[in-house]
């Protein structure tokens, strides 16, 4: 049953003509401007809809599911005003101006850089769509990446495509350090015990950190930390202080 379901969404989206306005694909009327021929923006994006294995004419496809180097040569085509402002297979809405193409197997959303081999032309696109369903073609380029690369002066083009991974995300550094820790912030300026403490409670659930509050005869103060890095402890010191503690004060961590 889930391949009957994604058999006729993709035949919607990319294969019939009887939802669309135009019977036949043709060119937008005006060309691509400048900034909507520049490279598709490599970004860190989960995989989303559209990578469950699917029949077409018959033909089973099994996207993959995972994100790695991968290469491939053979024909290149475009698609164009007929599919324009339709559903692409992952959910979105196909912009023929935009950066994009569809791959009959790559993981939805991938990025590929294409090399028209009669050029050596190159564009970076998303894909985001399925297809083309031709035997002898690869990959389906947006208008705007077609004109880029020399595809749609000639219908077709042979072509080489590369995927292109994100760079690796960088380790979200811990607010939190070690009792070894040289900061601390001290918020005072309190009036009673009891508004010292629920504020203590409430900077703990915001900020997600521990608290602390010192009593004495004459004041009462809470304390933030420690901490190991002075950047750190100057960062949620702007914090407390959006607040709405601008007394908050950064001090040398004590015992």
């Amino acid at each position: 049953m889930k391949f009957v379901f994604v058999f006729v969404a993709l035949l919607l989206a990319s294969c019939t003509s009887g939802r669309y306005d135009h019977k036949h694909d043709s060119a937008p009327v005006r060309p691509p401007t400048a900034m909507e021929l520049e490279d598709a923006k490599v970004v860190h994006e989960p995989v989303g809809r559209g990578n469950n294995p699917y029949i077409v004419f018959g033909k089973k496809y099994k996207p993959m599911r995972d994100r790695k180097p991968y290469s491939q040569q053979g024909i290149a085509s475009w698609y164009g005003k007929k599919f324009h402002g339709h559903l692409t297979s992952n959910g979105e809405v196909y912009d023929m101006y935009a950066m994009s193409a569809a791959h009959k197997t790559l993981p939805l959303p991938s990025y590929v850089k294409v090399t028209n081999l009669s050029n050596n032309k190159t564009v970076v696109v998303r894909v985001n769509d399925r297809g083309p369903f031709h035997e002898s073609r690869i990959i389906d380029l947006s208008y705007s990446a077609a004109v880029k690369i020399g595809v749609f002066d000639t219908g077709t083009a042979n072509v080489k495509i590369e995927t292109i991974l994100p760079p690796p995300l960088k380790p979200e550094k811990p607010t939190v350090a070690l009792e070894s820790s040289q900061y601390q912030i001290r918020v005072s300026g309190f009036q009673s015990r009891d508004e010292v403490r629920d504020t203590a409670v409430g900077l703990s659930h915001m900020l997600h950190i521990d608290s602390k509050f010192i009593d004495d005869s004459h004041h009462q103060t809470l304390i933030i930390g420690p901490f190991g890095s002075e950047k750190d402890a100057k960062q949620l010191k702007q914090k407390v202080h959006d607040f709405g503690y601008p007394e908050a004060t950064l001090e040398a961590y004590s015992k």
